[in-house]
């Protein structure tokens, strides 16, 4: 019997999406593109985030076996952006990504997570002040959301140069992960450097990067393989485990290394569910069931750093003109600043000659933007730069406590908490926030500015903008559509850069904007309604004067979320029972035209729709039945909403009920909701209601107790195998 070499597997997933959510609102507004689901977010959530979390392993007759969760045997990191929509919309996912680091952290001594470069940036192009805060906040927010310091963290692209790396020693990061074709040479400590490429590149080791500063401080590479991780994302390695683990094989057997070799397959974590259907149930088998079997160790970075530190050297290639490498462009960093010749489709000959101007655009506003942030800071912090750096710690907390804390920080007027000091300090960090989130780099990755990426840049560009003027300065508007203009779309009816700007600046969402919704809600929905309602970024009460039918005037207190300003406002608004609809606020008036069709859709069926979202007992789950029977869709409603209240109202009760506490009514009522629901198997809600009552058939199994009749009917139609 031959004996193989130890192997050690790790797979590495970056997660990661755009900061998608209208910056005036701070919701992520609807996308058309991922109907049926809502945006992008919520569809590759359903298709990848959640089921990798509730990852399916299956045994004959397509019955499932357990639900197993991947974050466990993966090294992963979750873009901020991201996790912060996660922890808002879906935290039992959320849980289950931080367990899978926790039960890595208990299991190897090491957790899983890796933190990222906050709003994914190309950094090697960043300033050096936003280099800084950008690793800053992405170090801040893994320790938010982790409880724990990042040991690694992800440059998006993997976009390097040596200023980054050195930023990266600055900051205690241990290691980072990089492209074989971003190293120029490596050596064993003490021996003579040996160039290698692509294919000469032993990744079956780490690397350390020595600072140029002479400290002795380095930093760990872990250098992933380039045609397994190919594989994955455009081959057939993700077909079946079997597939995937004889391609493991395969690259274990490029390494020399005479220790444990290290296969580091690294991808974005969207091929598991979303680029690749049932990938994820790939990486389920292959992981949880098939590797251990076959001899090979699956592990995270940070254990394979922890127990091998590395014994050799990289020096890295410096891209054209020393500006940096990166993994998604052969030119470079040249995707992100000029037509470099990198496309999705080169095929269509379209032009990315745009990418200069938008980068010089926001680079000029971000220039002018720092001497506006330095004066004004100054009257408020001691460094403003460096304050900006520490309320990444805080970014995502209640306005209440991001004041508190920026009044921590401060002198003179703002130590104090003078008149509106802590407000305009607040202010100041929310525009950096925008400057910095408008450098997410899917700005520039794909063919045209004006595709929705781009416009996503835009937005926060114009929102940034837009706080500026409040704070009493004069962005330069003007000069940076200048720039724009020189952008062209590669559709001419969609013209350029500045055109973008002006059709992403339409999004801007006002107080006024946000009553004249309210006053329609209440008027739509009737007199019994109450008058305090949210809608997205806002929350508005209103004291109405008058009250009839056809109208409605009064007060609206509305209160922005995500900064805690408040603005009173006079209103009155006149509803004709069909279409017309009008409401004045001072001299502005709004019509039904004024509001997105999400909004006008959103104001259908909402009694039902909060009965759904509250049925948390079996006593809100009649109710909500019992309601329904009255209720009939509008004719322009997509796909069977009824169907989809009754899967929301009983994932809810899934999800909220307590195990010990659920009996056979209860589950009754379940039933009734089910049948009713019209679930598909496949579906996002399926899925959901499968992954909630896991936990309960796991309470339940833990506890050694069966499940009675109701409960067991309800699991066989979600699919359980219930015969044991």
């Amino acid at each position: 019997m031959v004996k193989t070499r130890p192997l050690a597997l790790v797979v590495h997933g970056h997660f990661y999406q755009p900061p998608r959510e209208n910056p005036w609102t701070d919701e992520v507004p609807r996308e058309p593109g991922a109907t049926p689901f809502h945006d992008w977010n919520a569809r590759i959530h359903a298709e990848c985030y959640r089921a990798n979390a509730y990852a399916r392993i299956f045994q004959g007759g397509n019955k499932i076996k357990a639900l197993v969760n991947n974050y466990d045997r993966l090294t992963f990191d979750f873009g901020p952006t991201l996790a912060r929509w996660l922890a808002r919309h879906d935290p039992h996912a959320a849980r289950r990504i931080r367990e899978g680091d926790a039960n890595q952290l208990q299991r190897l001594g090491q957790g899983g997570g890796m933190a990222q470069v906050w709003a994914h940036p190309i950094t090697p192009l960043l300033s050096p002040r936003d280099r800084q805060t950008q690793i800053a906040w992405g170090l801040h927010d893994f320790r938010l959301r982790f409880g724990r310091d990042a040991e690694g963290i992800w440059l998006p692209e993997t976009a390097v140069n040596t200023a980054t790396l050195e930023a990266l020693i600055d900051a205690q990061v241990r290691f980072t992960i990089l492209a074989p074709e971003q190293v120029a040479a490596v050596r064993q400590l003490g021996k003579d450097w040996v160039s290698v490429n692509t294919n000469t590149l032993d990744t079956g080791r780490l690397y350390r990067w020595p600072h140029p500063d002479g400290s002795g401080r380095w930093i760990a590479l872990a250098i992933f393989d380039g045609p397994i991780s190919r594989d994955l994302a455009f081959g057939s390695a993700s077909r079946d485990a079997g597939t995937f683990l004889a391609a493991v094989r395969k690259a274990a057997d490029r390494s020399n290394v005479k220790g444990q070799r290290l296969v580091l397959a690294a991808s974005d974590g969207e091929l598991y569910g979303h680029h690749k259907k049932f990938a994820d149930l790939t990486l389920a088998y292959a992981t949880h069931v098939q590797a251990a079997s076959l001899g090979i160790e699956v592990t995270n970075l940070a254990a394979f750093l922890q127990r091998q530190p590395p014994t050799w050297e990289a020096q890295l290639h410096t891209g054209p003109d020393g500006e940096g490498t990166a993994w998604s462009c052969s030119h470079g960093v040249g995707r992100w600043r000029r037509h470099c010749g990198c496309a999705m489709d080169a095929s269509r000959g379209w032009s990315q000659a745009w990418r200069g101007p938008l980068r010089e655009a926001l680079d000029h506003l971000r220039d002018r933007a720092a001497d506006f942030f330095t004066d004004a800071g100054d009257d408020l912090f001691a460094d403003p730069w460096q304050a900006r750096d520490a309320y990444g710690a805080i970014v995502d907390a209640s306005p209440e406590q991001r004041m508190r804390g920026l009044r921590s920080m401060g002198w003179g007027p703002l130590k104090r908490g003078l008149a509106h000091a802590p407000r305009r300090a607040l202010g100041l960090m929310e525009m950096q926030r925008s400057l910095l989130l408008m450098y997410a780099s899917c700005a520039w990755f794909f063919d045209d500015i004006a595709g929705l990426e781009s416009m996503i840049g835009l937005r926060r560009a114009a929102h940034a903008m837009d706080v500026w003027r409040s704070l009493g300065g004069r962005p330069p508007q003007t000069a940076v559509l200048d720039i724009l203009a020189r952008a062209k779309s590669n559709e001419p009816a969609l013209g350029t850069g500045a055109d973008v700007f002006r059709r992403a600046s339409q999004a801007r969402v006002t107080p006024a904007r946000a009553v004249a919704r309210v006053a329609f809600t209440a008027l739509a929905s009737g007199p019994a309604e109450p008058h305090d309602l949210q809608v997205p970024g806002f929350d508005v009460a209103i004291v109405p004067e008058a009250s009839a039918r056809a109208g409605l005037a009064g007060q609206a207190t509305v209160i922005h979320r995500r900064t805690g300003e408040t603005t009173v406002l006079a209103f009155s608004a006149q509803y004709d029972g069909k279409a017309g609809f009008k409401c004045q606020i001072g001299e502005e008036r709004l019509t039904l035209t004024d509001l997105d069709t999400e909004a006008v859709q959103s104001l259908r069926m909402c009694a039902l729709g909060h009965l759904a979202e509250q049925a948390t007992t079996m006593a809100r789950c009649q109710a909500f039945l019992d309601t329904a029977e009255l209720v009939q869709p509008l004719p322009d409603d997509q796909a069977n909403p009824l169907a989809r209240l009754h899967a929301i109202a009983l994932i809810t009760f899934l999800e909220n009920s307590p195990p010990d506490d659920t009996g056979a009514p209860a589950w009754e009522v379940a039933l009734v909701l089910l049948e009713r629901a019209a679930l598909q198997p496949g579906g996002e809600h399926g899925r959901r209601a499968q992954e909630a009552l896991w936990e309960h058939l796991r309470h339940l199994r833990d506890n050694r107790r069966r499940p009675g009749k109701a409960l067991r009917a309800l699991a066989e139609q979600l699919g359980f195998d219930m015969s044991a």
